[in-house]
């Protein structure tokens, strides 16, 4: 344990212990009660002018739901680490839930560090990304949804993606735009993704490989907006009220929406399908949200959008029992696999070159 505990500084431990308190969410009075020592000596340890015993060490990771070796260990720590959250629905989720997501996030972008450390290499966020100011931007929906689409735009032209779709999407943003994308499947269902920022790691993405296909595309580009708009925010977000969203997520969902369905790509494409058969079908509008990797939702929300077709269509078909999947199958439509779970390419080289070098067994 001595010889473990040496390979940082006490302040360092303690730096890493003072954050997995704060994520487990835990005030000093209760660790100190645990550790049977006093509030006074439990901030002299976090602030390292007294070191941990290894007692208390070995009493602290089970209290965080840490092993020993995340708070001891030379290895890269994200001091700060405060994710901001999007959850697909209206819906209460348990605080365990957060720890939970925020560690398996936290600890993939610190491993993704301590890689590039090992094998001395430049950071992909040397990738210069805008940062976008839309704080000034009024609350009207409509000022929110132009402003996305001109923003929507803007990153289209600069990473020159055309006005087609995008079926490489992650790869994408990963080599372009320089983003750190990690698809992890995460227990509490109803967190979609987690976004966070930092200088030290840039812009990372963590989505959750439980969720389909098209609801995991639509969250990474909902959380490219927060990093093109406000990546150094310092909170965690969470939505409970879908009706009472927050001006951001917004944003982001309406960003979200250009960029996947660009409006003149979009609009060439639908006056071909119209022009073909003088008409826009239900199954029309099925292909056309596969082409685009989105739902059937999305896409008809997005042409209602454009008024390329009367507002309040989908609450229409909804009403009327459409159930997209069952349509799919009918018209005998696949739609791609969800990933399961990815790590960013460069991740995958870095750690077959470490692996390669015995950085790594």
């Amino acid at each position: 344990m001595s010889e473990i505990s040496k390979q940082i500084s006490p302040e360092e431990v303690g730096k890493r212990l003072l954050e997995a308190r704060k994520n487990r969410r835990l005030g000093q009075e209760e660790v100190a009660q645990a550790l049977e020592i006093s509030r006074p000596t439990l901030i002299a340890i976090e602030k390292g002018t007294r070191p941990a015993k290894p007692q208390e060490l070995i009493t602290l990771a089970k209290l965080y739901g840490r092993s020993l070796h995340e708070l001891v260990s030379a290895r890269p720590f994200i001091a700060g680490f405060a994710p901001q959250f999007r959850i697909t629905q209206s819906a209460t989720i348990l605080p365990s839930s957060v720890v939970e997501a925020t560690q398996i996030f936290q600890r993939a972008c610190e491993n993704y560090l301590r890689l590039e450390r090992w094998l001395d290499l430049s950071s992909s966020r040397s990738i210069s990304s805008p940062d976008y100011d839309v704080s000034r931007n009024d609350a009207r929906k409509e000022s929110i949804a132009r402003m996305a689409e001109e923003i929507a735009t803007l990153e289209r032209s600069r990473l020159q993606l055309g006005q087609g779709s995008l079926p490489n999407l992650m790869e994408t943003l990963e080599n372009e735009a320089g983003l750190r994308v990690f698809v992890l499947p995460l227990d509490e269902f109803k967190i979609a993704g987690m976004f966070a920022y930092s200088d030290e790691m840039g812009g990372c993405i963590l989505v959750n490989g439980k969720h389909p296909y098209t609801r995991q595309r639509w969250t990474i580009v909902h959380e490219y907006a927060h990093f093109l708009t406000d990546r150094y925010r310092e909170e965690i977000t969470l939505l409970a009220d879908y009706e009472r969203r927050p001006l951001n997520e917004q944003f982001a969902d309406y960003f979200a929406a250009a960029f996947l369905m660009p409006e003149a790509g979009l609009r060439q494409r639908f006056r071909r399908i119209v022009g073909r058969a003088n008409d826009f079908t239900v199954a029309d509008l099925c292909q056309l949200a596969l082409q685009y990797g989105v739902s059937m939702e999305a896409m008809t929300r997005r042409l209602e959008q454009l008024r390329c077709i009367p507002a309040g269509m989908w609450d229409k078909l909804s009403a009327d029992g459409l159930k997209p999947s069952t349509l799919q199958s009918h018209l005998k439509i696949k739609t791609p696999e969800a990933t399961r779970r990815h790590l960013p390419e460069r991740y995958t080289r870095m750690a077959v070159q470490a692996f390669e070098e015995a950085q790594i067994t």
